[in-house]
């Protein structure tokens, strides 16, 4: 009976559960105890009714437990736009006891731009509803519901309920009812249970698939697997797709890209003033690479990022003509303008979809609608060259975090494919460091620090270089110094002159107890500047850990250079490490020569993916590292 009132109530908007008992003691502890909230309720209803159109219903019911929780789930966010039209949107909130305390008004319901700028050009918006933050004391209970009717049939709700590691489910079902005999795609993923299958009264096909009584991760885990790695999710897509008189299907990756080939088709056409400004441009370039080199900068010196999300203009480029004129445009526009003038100098060379962001990946195996982002792939000789239109700044070929190592999907009429951006492992990004310290006798010291960073270690420098002002920068880079009581006496950021990007900084810092003084001794810290990892708080575990690639895949290089006082000679053996293991290497030592402490340190670390079985080897490789980064040199008064 339960079951046939849940379709009842996705296929009719009226609830099954308007009875349900929200007293937070109802949740299993099993379910409460590592998380931040407990989603009791959830219902997704997709309704298909063409090729062209379809009905989406959302009820979600969430207690929540804490502030991180209510920073995740307090309020609710719709999109629409000239294809989507919400309705009936509703809330309540009740306190601990379940008992209801305030509904939902129309006050309590904004709606903004979608844009993230004050100069985008949009029609896409966002309706956002909440009953204000910190009101209601810990734990509450906030039940969101929506209906809207959507006529742009590229994108299938993906169903993900428990969206978080720290987010506990207690039931949660996706409903999808289509026409008899219609076709669809789906697949699950992470441990999902198949749809559940059957017909609707009036004959239609449903598919039904349930989630109870998933615990959220445990929140000590330093290493979770990420979300879309670990969390039970089903993709769904069409077969087959109308959208206004374009017809298309997503049914491999090759038919999504002629889709979207199709929808951009004729707009690479530049105005006679711009093919003659890009002639002049290339006219004594002597290879495609250089062609594509100057392209990039000339695009990027013209031109400037503004979100256009017009009608179809979400996923169709405004002409490059008007981008040219105008000077902005999105990340389609600038990528679009870009390929019409390499195109223009006989470089070929494809718009490339992409999921960007940190982290952000697709499902290979599922060819659908996953992207957010376009960029440029240039072809030279036999070098692949990725240019990301929308920055002013960005070298060419340097992808990074926010579209570097992930599936990107080459745009063509027929045939398009797959292929890997460029990646950033451990030996591109490289921190080399040389510090140059002065003692006194009272351990206080003088550092002059020169650092080049590479590959993913210099984007955060570059990024406060370009944007921060000089008072900006100094207080992001203290707090980047891992050293008490110091004073930044002077600061230098400039771009590195070598092939690959790289930021060169420069430091000179006074800094009390360098080394610390006490009685005759004098107690020398060889990696002053290394900064320690934590040892997690969870010592065994049973599932996969994961070393984020951005964050663990690096190299340091250090050199470091102490001007003992006089006065002073050793006392001890100068100290020094060899490591090794899956997870990198390290070496460090120490030499004492004509008053001057010289060490040296080389850590190399791998990210990624590894069995819980090499969780114990992963700890004690922290340790010997933290306990070699600890390792001083004691130096000691002469007596005469």
């Amino acid at each position: 009976m339960r079951f046939l009132a849940l379709i009842f109530s996705l296929t009719t908007g009226v609830s099954a559960f308007a009875q349900e008992d929200f007293n937070v003691a109802k949740i299993n502890l099993s379910l409460s105890d590592q998380a931040n909230a407990v989603v009791r309720i959830s219902e997704t209803s997709w309704e298909i009714l063409s090729k062209s159109e379809a009905k989406r219903r959302e009820r979600t019911v969430v207690t929540i437990l804490n502030e991180q929780g209510e920073d995740e789930h307090a309020q609710l966010y719709v999109q629409y736009d000239k294809f989507t039209k919400i309705a009936d949107i509703s809330g309540n909130l009740y306190d601990a006891t379940g008992k209801l305390v305030k509904k939902l008004r129309n006050a309590d319901i904004e709606d903004y731009g979608y844009g993230i700028a004050g100069d985008d050009i949009t029609d896409a918006r966002i309706k956002v509803a909440g009953f204000g933050k910190k009101a209601y004391a810990y734990p509450y209970t906030i039940e969101y519901s929506y209906e809207s009717r959507n006529r742009n049939m590229m994108f299938y709700p993906r169903w993900m309920p428990a969206s978080d590691t720290e987010t506990a489910v207690e039931s949660a079902v996706y409903l999808i009812k289509t026409p008899a005999g219609f076709n669809f795609r789906y697949k699950e993923y992470n441990g999902a249970a198949a749809a559940g299958k059957s017909k609707d009264k009036d004959g239609a096909d449903l598919y039904l698939w349930k989630l109870e009584n998933r615990p959220a991760g445990n929140r000590r885990d330093s290493y979770p697997l990420p979300v879309m790695e670990a969390s039970p999710m089903v993709l769904t897509a069409p077969a087959e797709l109308e959208l206004q008189e374009y017809k298309g299907n997503f049914n491999s990756w090759q038919d999504l890209s002629k889709f979207y080939y199709t929808l951009n088709a004729g707009r690479d056409v530049l105005p006679a003033s711009t093919q003659a400004e890009i002639k002049n441009l290339v006219s004594n370039a002597k290879s495609d690479r250089e062609k594509i080199l100057l392209i990039y900068k000339w695009m990027q010196a013209r031109s400037r990022y503004v979100s256009i999300q017009l009608g179809i203009g979400g996923w169709q480029t405004i002409d490059a003509t008007a981008v040219a004129n105008k000077g902005y445009g999105d990340c389609k526009g600038l990528t679009n303008l870009t390929l019409a003038a390499l195109r223009y100098a006989g470089v070929t060379c494809y718009a490339a979809l992409i999921r960007a962001g940190e982290e952000a990946r697709i499902k290979a195996d599922f060819p659908s609608s996953q992207f957010n982002h376009v960029i440029a792939c240039a072809i030279a000789a036999k070098d692949t060259i990725w240019l990301e239109c929308t920055s002013q700044t960005t070298p060419a070929n340097f992808m990074g975090t926010f579209t570097g190592g992930r599936p990107a999907l080459i745009v063509m009429p027929e045939g398009g494919k797959l292929v890997m951006t460029p990646d950033y492992k451990e030996h591109h990004n490289v921190r080399t460091r040389r510090t140059d310290i002065k003692l006194d006798a009272n351990g206080d010291g003088q550092l002059s620090v020169q650092t080049s960073y590479t590959g993913l270690r210099q984007e955060s420098r570059k990024s406060i270089m370009h944007s921060g002002n000089k008072d900006e920068q100094k207080k992001w880079l203290v707090n980047q110094i891992n050293l008490p009581s110091l004073d930044l006496e002077r600061f230098e950021l400039s771009d590195g002159n070598g092939a690959e990007p790289s930021v060169i900084e420069k430091l000179s810092i006074k800094v009390r107890n360098c080394a610390t003084k006490s009685g005759t001794r004098l107690f020398i810290k060889p990696n002053i500047l290394s900064t320690y990892y934590e040892l997690p708080g969870i010592t065994e575990r049973t599932t996969d850990f994961y070393l984020p690639p951005a964050d663990y895949d690096f190299t340091d290089l250090d050199s470091v250079s102490y001007i003992i006082p006089d006065g002073f000679k050793p006392e001890s053996t100068m100290p020094s490490a060899t490591i090794t293991s899956i997870f990198g290497s390290m070496e460090s030592s120490a030499v004492y020569t004509k008053n001057t402490l010289l060490c040296a340190r080389k850590l190399i670390l791998k990210g990624g993916r590894y069995p819980a079985s090499e969780y114990a080897n992963w700890i004690a490789f922290l340790k010997k590292v933290r306990k070699a980064d600890r390792a001083q040199a004691v130096f000691i008064e002469k007596v005469d």
